[in-house]
């Protein structure tokens, strides 16, 4: 078990929610995957292993999950929401390709610290968190599609 696993695992215990082996195939898929996955996604691959489980029961446990903060959603203007693992301390934003929707982290941020502070002082308005997507074409969509 790694370290994002096991501190997902406490903040539930802490909150008094039951590690169930739904809860923990849905951490183990999201922790696995290349980028945010939507709930479909999840259900298809756990599906492979727990035919048995519900969709129901993984829009529940992604409530749950974020609820907590364990898992961030994410929205690519596709009407999809998608969720990916709520890693402390990396912060990231997002490429997405509006093509095939391939999603790709990026770790530069262009809202600034000082932008956030002077924002909010403005806007009498206290930040919690922030997310920035770019918008565009992946590499392979460009050649497949002669965008």
């Amino acid at each position: 078990m790694n370290l994002v696993h096991e501190s997902a695992i406490e903040q539930l215990r802490q909150k008094g929610y039951k590690i169930t082996p739904q809860r923990q195939e849905i951490l183990k898929t999201l922790e696995a995957a290349p980028g945010p996955q939507s709930v479909e996604d999840i259900h298809r691959q756990i599906a492979e292993r727990y035919p048995n489980m519900s969709m129901d029961t993984v829009y529940r446990n992604i409530a749950v999950l974020l609820e907590l903060g364990i898992v961030s959603k994410l929205n690519f203007q596709d009407g999809k929401n998608r969720f990916e693992i709520n890693c402390a301390g990396k912060h990231h934003h997002h490429l997405v390709c509006l093509t095939c929707g391939l999603s790709e982290a990026v770790e530069i941020c262009p809202f600034n610290t000082l932008d956030q502070q002077r924002i909010a002082r403005e806007k009498k308005f206290e930040i919690t968190g922030h997310s920035f997507e770019i918008f565009g074409h992946c590499a392979k969509c460009r050649e497949k599609y002669k965008l």
